[in-house]
């Protein structure tokens, strides 16, 4: 069962509206009312933006600003306009990858959206609140605890909506042969059973399953963990492995070219291609290589494409970039497959100056790292960081996008090219902006609440800027590994390496030099931060509605580490003010030498490859939580109306055409409803309306 949370910002006010929407948008009758336009073309003053749009069951929708993107050049703009595209040309990409189901599913639900005629209004109701949930998470699995969500409605209602729009023009895609009913019947399971692949990607497989065949991401098909393991794939990240005729055989993805045949998802990224070939002239000499580079990837699936890529990209310092491709292993239970993910962003050249200073000083913190020599880096390029304002982000990075990223993930690229460091600053601040005030009132004690208000948005932007700046950056392998250290430590790899950047920073963020840089304006703020990641240990368990583990490997990493401290050092510890549990430092030096401890162990076990050691020590501290505890978290969260997560609404991004239809421009308009940017986006409801069409076919009755 699905329900919507009472509390919290204007709630999901049923489907009869949109449906009326989706009928107006395509020319059938719409139901009366003022309407409301939903693209507004200008952009809104700060002091009367919104914050919240709607809440989803534990979710929360929230409008992404882009301030500073009307600063760019005209050149620049129509840059931004076809990476833009690039990124929604992949999106179909990962929901393929999230489940064999995914595709079908949406599409099947978003064509009887669009064509309601006739239809239940509470059906509809239900369809569109878990069409939401479902385009959120990019499938039918929660994003971050990975397990399986199912609608109200039954299947005996969606058949016969489904033959209700069909009859209203529905155009629902059938296998050969295949009736609409046997159809619904095929996909049953996949929408309707809990039982049936409960699991995105599962690490603690069910008894006569492993951690490949457990999870019901499309990375491999009919290959259990054994013949993975023993299968040397030419195209590790961006492949996918599958038995046929009793042989494992590698699913490349690519466009293909000449003699190169064209591959899994030829159709998306020869789109890709296209879009990034258009977007070339409006680049300069060197960006223009890179994304050549890229082409080439794409086009033949060739990884060393992709190394020249990185190599080229990590080089570069560019106002208006993209990250495109097959890139986190997090969602593979081997850590090997990448996802696809698309985003597209510009520099805000004020914070990045800041971020720059604090990445010429690597070298400075690399020396001072509490890890062995052995695992120091020596001479290593300073990693290039920038903050940014993110436009889109689809696939694995969207609609819930990182507040930072550090890429590449190539151990051996890193040591030798150096890393690129993203802090996504309007997310962050509009993460902040949902939820900030439900937190501090209801999960941090009252005596750490003037702390942490006054200082918790700086070091929020700070923790995260020496996540990715100097954390994924930062240490190396010892000289003897063999590969990279992922494919030692497979399903532990993702949590331990997030725990190895979160410690950094901890660390690093009490060092006087961040003083002296002018990336602190506080000394209480270290504090601040090491009391806020304290709380948000307990906070995050909102997230986890059932079972008593974290699946989700940034939450592990959290958890790890707040965990051992209060378990290995008694630095941390647990209180019960009026009925309710708060998590707090008890001695900050203690906490400070237990991070010192921990993060020399952690580089140690990535160093070495020590996947005995990774396992020792995330069962122990990583996966396991209270449920009595959780339970508490969750009934506070939800009687305070503070939501699990925060998705985000794009802007939208305008393409200004010549008289011949030519991109001279681009501009950003802000829209109010996430489901017809969502159908935007699948193709159900046109990217570019025609003439002053905008606002009418995005209109609310």
């Amino acid at each position: 069962m699905i329900a919507e949370t009472a509390p919290g910002p204007r709630v999901l006010t049923g489907a009869f509206a949109l449906a009326g929407a989706m009928a107006l948008a395509l020319g059938l009758a719409a139901c009366p009312g003022p309407g409301k336009d939903t693209v507004d073309q200008s952009r809104p003053s700060p002091e009367n933006r919104p914050r919240l749009l709607e809440t989803v069951g534990e979710f929360a929708i929230a409008p992404l600003y882009a301030d500073g993107f009307e600063e760019l050049s005209p050149r620049e703009r129509v840059l931004a306009f076809y990476l833009h595209r690039a990124a929604l040309a992949g999106r179909d990409i990962y929901y393929d990858q999230m489940g064999k189901d995914g595709l079908e599913i949406r599409d099947l639900l978003e064509e009887i959206l669009t064509h309601p005629r006739g239809i239940p209004r509470p059906f509809l109701d239900q369809m569109l609140l878990y069409l939401k949930l479902f385009w959120i998470n990019s499938g039918n699995h929660n994003d971050r605890t990975q397990t399986k969500f199912v609608p109200a409605f039954t299947v005996d209602d969606l058949r016969s909506a489904a033959h209700m729009a069909a009859r209203g023009g529905a155009a629902i895609r059938v296998a050969l042969g295949e009736t609409l009913d046997a159809k619904i019947d095929r996909l049953r399971a996949s929408l309707f059973d809990p039982s049936f692949q409960p699991m995105l990607t599962c690490k603690a497989p069910p008894p006569g399953r492993d951690i490949v065949t457990g999870s019901s991401v499309n990375f491999y098909e009919g290959v259990t963990l054994a013949e993975a393991g023993r299968f040397a794939a030419k195209y590790p990240l961006n492949s996918r492995l599958v038995k046929r005729g009793g042989r494992v055989e590698e699913e490349v993805y690519r466009a293909g070219r000449g003699e190169v045949p064209a591959g899994r998802y030829s159709s998306e990224l020869q789109t890709i291609i296209g879009f990034l070939g258009k977007g070339r002239p409006h680049a300069g000499e060197a960006q223009g290589a890179v994304l050549g580079e890229l082409q080439e990837y794409f086009a033949t699936g060739d990884p060393e494409a992709f190394r020249r890529y990185n190599i080229a990209w990590v080089a570069g310092d560019f106002p208006v970039d993209t990250i495109n491709g097959f890139i986190e292993t997090y969602k593979d239970p081997l850590a090997r497959k990448g996802a696809w993910e698309g985003l597209v962003y510009f520099v805000d050249s004020r914070l990045t100056r800041l971020q720059k200073s604090l990445a010429a000083q690597a070298q400075y913190f690399e020396e001072r790292a509490p890890w062995d020599g052995r695992y120091k880096r020596q001479g290593f390029p300073a990693p290039t960081a920038s903050a940014i304002n993110l436009l889109v982000a689809t696939g694995d990075s969207g609609p819930m996008p990182p507040v930072g990223v550090n890429l590449p993930n190539d151990e051996a690229l890193r040591q030798r090219h150096g890393s690129k460091s993203v802090s996504l600053v309007n997310v962050i601040a509009a993460g902040e902006g949902a939820t900030r005030k439900g937190f501090l009132e209801e999960f941090v004690l009252p005596e750490e609440r003037r702390l942490l208000e006054d200082h918790g948005s700086e070091s929020a932007l700070l923790m995260t800027t020496l996540h990715e700046v100097l954390g994924h950056a930062a240490g190396k392998v010892s000289d003897g590994l063999q590969g990279e250290p992922s494919e030692h430590l497979r399903e532990y790899y993702g949590a331990l390496e997030e725990a190895r950047a979160e410690l950094v920073a901890l660390h690093d963020i009490f060092d006087p030099r961040l003083a002296e840089i002018g990336a602190v304006t506080s000394p209480d703020v270290p504090e601040a931060a090491c009391r806020e990641y304290v709380a948000r240990d307990l906070y995050m368990l909102r997230r986890v509605r059932q079972g008593n583990r974290l699946e989700d490997d940034h939450m592990r990493a959290m958890h790890l580490i707040v965990s051992y401290l209060r378990e290995e050092t008694r630095a941390v510890e647990r209180v019960r003010r009026e009925d309710r549990t708060y998590q707090r430092i008890t001695d900050l030096q203690a906490f400070r030498r237990g991070v010192a401890t921990l993060l020399a162990e952690v580089q140690r076990i990535k160093g070495e490859g020590d996947r005995g050691a990774a396992r020792s020590l995330s069962q122990r501290f990583a996966t396991r939580i209270d449920p009595a505890l959780r339970d508490e978290i969750v009934r506070r969260a939800d009687l305070a109306g503070v939501p699990s997560y925060v998705a985000f609404l794009m802007p939208e991004v305008v393409p200004v055409r010549d008289g011949a239809g030519n991109v001279v421009d681009a501009r950003l308009a802000y829209g109010q409803d996430f489901a017809l940017q969502m159908l935007r986006f699948s193709g159900k409801l046109p990217l570019e309306p025609e003439g002053d069409s905008e606002a009418s076919s995005s209109r609310l009755p």
